[in-house]
């Protein structure tokens, strides 16, 4: 053996839910799974007493956007930001440094209006002010609405695409929404390979320090430029060199219907991989956010007469795009918040004439936030994967029902009545937008509180989990939504040696109280990638 540990309390996830107390190692691999007594017969490089703390398999985010995370960490983030005024402070505060470090532009994200004293967004007037001669956009915390100065606004307006975006520009306001929003990043130059590559270890380091060893990531349109190709070669780059401390399964995006043909025509599937880095399933953006007003419902949102929200694709368009995945043995994940979003999601796929010869037809919805029973009993039906966050309790608990009015809050945020009904649902945070922070994740799960522990019974508890089945959200259910069940997720012999040690026992401890559990290691494949 390359290293045993033992003394522990080993949660394997196995079909029994075995406990043991030793687990070895070889060559990344487990290659045993036992009782001390047993461990100490075996000879081993290293053997690392785990004083009785708790070893699960490795985290698994199941949707974030991980480069994205990097470049709004050194970028201006205004995530803590109480007024609209704290947000112009802030990015004045970095053009004021422009003559020692010079900017092209400049990029701030994370304001939350529901948060300032006065609930008000950023103007483009306010923007102008601060710097008229290079683009300035602030993003709201969503992702999904923003609001840029002239300068930004007129590059965008050059752009060729922007006919296709033009209906989501209020040009008096400078306010973006939905695609405008995504197309902004066409406007910002591109950053080098060598960046691309920092940025990636960056965030690799973070998330290990999470107790996190893979990922499910959205990170080809994330990043200034769009440049797709030079994001998936810093991947490769560093896959080949060796230095990803991470696995990757890369949902990939791309907001034009041609693009994903591109991509598709080079050759690209769901399933190809090298050592850490695998290309997993094409991600759709289907509509917008609750915050923002934009999510697609199928009635008007509460105080509204007009306001149904925005749905990116008509239907037959997005039939059109998920028969040519099928065709192509690409996995499917769409960004859906709203029903109507998701009914258009799961007619789609229902509809998909090639689904049934698709050997990566594991398709599935991002958010899954305001569903009903008539929704989820469809998802059962047709096996479609939810990819949950958490810790979206913790941001939307206090909005839901003031966008969507009381008589549709029965089923939101559904968590509980998937699992009982079968549906593979997998959990992820969608940082940067919010946390990744997995003990945080975990403990809204099974909580339902905020991170403040309201309310004391919990928002909506009959839909908390357990921790068995909220542990499982971030380790076992993710390796099926990513195809790779037979060597991730659990701890059994043959299996890649994944694992995280935590600093106090999670099935054990008050459920208040697991927000607050350390990560003391991270190990993946054998080797110790993070030690508190």
């Amino acid at each position: 053996m390359d290293r045993i540990f033992y003394n522990g309390k080993i949660s394997t996830l196995d079909s029994s839910d075995t406990f043991c107390s030793a687990v070895g190692v070889k060559n990344s691999k487990i290659a045993f799974v036992g009782t001390d007594a047993e461990a100490a017969k075996l000879d081993a490089k290293e053997k690392v007493d785990l004083k009785g703390r708790l070893l699960l398999p490795g985290f698994v985010d199941s949707h974030l956007h991980m480069l994205h995370y990097a470049f709004v960490a050194n970028s201006v983030k205004l995530f803590d930001c109480k007024s609209v005024e704290d947000t112009y402070a802030a990015a004045k505060s970095r053009l004021d440094q422009r003559e020692e470090r010079p900017l092209n532009w400049l990029f701030c994200r994370g304001w939350n209006e529901e948060h300032f004293d006065i609930p008000v967004y950023p103007t483009r007037t306010q923007l102008d002010a601060l710097a008229d001669d290079i683009p300035i956009i602030m993003v709201r915390v969503c992702g999904h609405m923003a609001v840029t100065n002239t300068c930004g606004l007129e590059k965008l307006k050059k752009i060729k695409e922007y006919p296709e975006i033009e209906r989501d520009v209020d040009e008096e306001t400078g306010l973006l929404k939905e695609n405008a929003v995504q197309f902004y990043y066409s406007v910002l130059d591109a950053p080098p390979a060598e960046e691309i590559e920092y940025l990636i270890k960056y965030s690799i380091a973070d998330l290990n320090k999470a107790g996190i060893t893979g990922i499910q990531s959205d990170d080809l349109a994330s990043l200034p430029g769009k440049n797709w190709r030079r994001i998936m070669g810093a991947y490769k780059a560093l896959d080949a060199k060796g230095e990803m401390n991470l696995r990757i399964y890369e949902q990939c995006l791309f907001e034009r219907f041609e693009d994903l043909k591109t991509f598709i025509g080079e050759g690209y599937r769901t399933g190809d991989c090298g050592e850490f880095f695998t290309i997993g399933p094409v991600k759709l953006l289907h509509d917008g956010a609750l915050g923002a007003r934009t999510a697609a419902l199928n009635e008007p949102y509460e105080g509204s007469e007009d306001n149904y929200g925005i749905n990116i694709y008509p239907q037959d368009e997005l039939d059109e795009i998920v028969k040519f995945c099928d065709e192509n043995h690409m996995q499917i994940a769409v960004h859906c918040i709203g029903d109507r979003a998701m009914d258009m999601v799961l007619e789609a796929i229902e509809k998909s004439p090639s689904r049934a010869s698709n050997p990566k037809s594991r398709h599935g919805i991002v958010h899954c936030q305001i569903t009903n029973r008539r929704i989820l009993e469809r998802m059962a039906a047709d096996s479609v994967i939810a990819y949950i966050q958490p810790v979206f309790v913790d941001l939307d608990m206090d909005i839901v029902e003031e966008r969507i009015g009381k008589e549709r809050m029965d089923g939101v945020y559904a968590w509980k009545s998937m699992l009982d009904l079968g549906i593979p649902t997998s959990g992820g945070s969608d940082a940067p937008v919010v946390s990744f922070d997995i003990m945080e994740n975990i403990y809204f799960a099974v909580t339902r509180k905020n991170i403040h522990g309201k309310p004391a019974d919990g928002w909506i508890p009959e839909e908390r989990l357990s921790v068995p089945e909220a542990i499982r959200l971030f380790t076992k259910y993710p390796a099926y939504a990513s195809y790779s069940e037979d060597v991730n997720g659990t701890i059994e012999e043959g299996k890649n040696a994944d694992f995280v040690i935590l600093n106090e026992d999670i099935y054990s401890v008050d459920p208040d109280h697991i927000k607050d559990v350390k990560i003391d290691m991270t190990v993946l494949a054998g080797k110790t990638v993070y030690e508190r």
